[in-house]
């Protein structure tokens, strides 16, 4: 009986030291899960909202704090690094610029931030919509397994980085440059390089449209030493844009500032010719004929010179446009006679793909019904046509007449 009062005595001491050891790791982890919510929470928000303040359009993410203010960290870069267009950037989670206080993790530092080239606003990307892909995938810490970006579609828009404890010979020595997040603003002292399945958290390409992988949890070396701790959350491109269809405005945005000034832009005395886009290099080729005689009609989508609204340039692969080749009046629309007609071509069905160049070029991936006959055959004839964005139905197509 001695004996076992004691057994019972030692794994209650060692239960005890154990839970004590690990309650101070779960309070950690606890701020570091609430905080990277919150982040993730004021960078969506930015996003659906970006086009009240700015350029019209909504999706758009800050660039992240480089360091370029002498006297207060937490502003974000004015110019990515002077990035060029689709070139991703990484740097310090721009709190200051997103209007919240300062946000650390459980440790006590400040995040880091990677935004994707295709949603930066600075050098804004050619097109701006629900079919804009993100650049980054998010590695389990196998290295192998997908977190997210599996496929283009999934590839998260952004990133936010706890760091975790400096590794190794990471040094955090502190800059004027951040007096309120302290440290310091060299990536590979805060995010791991994960040298067995060689994933840099730290390092990010530098070249458009180019997908760079990140890897998130705890990584060890052959040895057991621990190289990665970095906790990752990512953004991807639905949560934004599903985030700005529940505005109570997006129903408006879409049928009278995107499809209305599209028709606006183009009805003027001799319609502009539609084209052809070439999405890999955003050229512009000729669009295509439809139907015979009389009832020939141009199809394809806006030139970006027909149209300096910035909505219509943003959205314009969403947009398919047809004109009739005499300047007359050859299409019927809901028995309404027209020289030519915009299609907002709704948001992407389950049966439909908009990833590579062939795929966008083919009206099957955006258009359903009358819509897509007139852009694939002789009909010049749409009845039924929708005018109305509705909310349960977002892949419906929208025709406006041009009269």
């Amino acid at each position: 009986m001695v004996m076992l009062v004691i057994l019972i005595m030692g794994a209650s001491a060692m239960l005890l030291n154990a839970l004590n050891s690990t309650t101070p790791q779960l309070a950690r982890a606890r701020v570091t899960a609430d905080a990277l919510i919150k982040a993730k929470e004021a960078l969506i928000g930015y996003a659906i909202t970006y086009g009240d303040t700015h350029t019209n359009v909504s999706g758009f993410l800050p660039c992240p704090d480089q360091g370029q203010n002498n006297t207060e960290d937490g502003e974000a870069n004015n110019s990515c690094s002077d990035s060029d267009i689709n070139i991703s950037a990484i740097g310090k989670l721009p709190w200051k610029t997103l209007r919240i206080s300062p946000i650390k993790d459980g440790n006590g530092e400040c995040f880091w931030y990677a935004v994707s080239g295709t949603y930066k606003n600075k050098i804004e990307t050619d097109l701006m919509n629900w079919d804009n892909n993100g650049l980054f995938k998010i590695m389990a810490p196998d290295g192998v397994s997908f977190i997210a970006g599996s496929s283009a579609v999934n590839q998260p828009v952004a990133v936010i980085f706890s760091p975790g404890p400096a590794l190794g010979t990471q040094s955090r020595n502190s800059v004027t440059k951040a007096p309120s997040c302290g440290g310091n603003y060299t990536s590979s002292n805060y995010l791991d390089n994960d040298t067995i399945h060689n994933i840099n958290n730290a390092s990010i390409s530098a070249t458009a449209n180019t997908v760079t992988q990140f890897i998130s949890g705890q990584v060890k070396d052959l040895l057991g030493n621990e190289i990665v701790n970095d906790r990752l959350l990512f953004i991807t491109r639905d949560e934004i844009f599903n985030a700005i269809k529940k505005r109570n405005d997006f129903e408006s945005f879409l049928t009278s500032s995107l499809i209305g000034r599209a028709v606006t832009c183009l009805n003027l005395a001799t319609l502009p010719d539609p084209i052809s886009i070439n999405f890999d290099t955003m050229g512009e080729l000729p669009g295509a004929t439809q139907g015979m005689g009389m009832n020939q009609h141009i199809t394809g989508r806006i030139k970006e010179s027909s149209c300096t609204d910035n909505s219509v340039r943003k959205w314009r692969d969403n947009l398919a446009y047809t004109k009739c080749s005499s300047g007359m009046q050859c299409l019927t629309i809901n028995s309404a006679s027209c020289r030519g007609a915009i299609i907002f071509t709704g948001q992407q069905s389950t049966s439909q793909s908009r990833i590579s160049n062939i795929q966008k070029n083919d009206w099957n991936n955006y258009l359903e019904g009358g819509a897509l006959n007139i852009f694939t055959s002789t009909t010049t004839s749409i009845s039924g046509a929708s005018a109305t964005y509705t909310p349960t139905a977002p892949s419906t197509d929208l025709v406006a007449c041009i009269p």
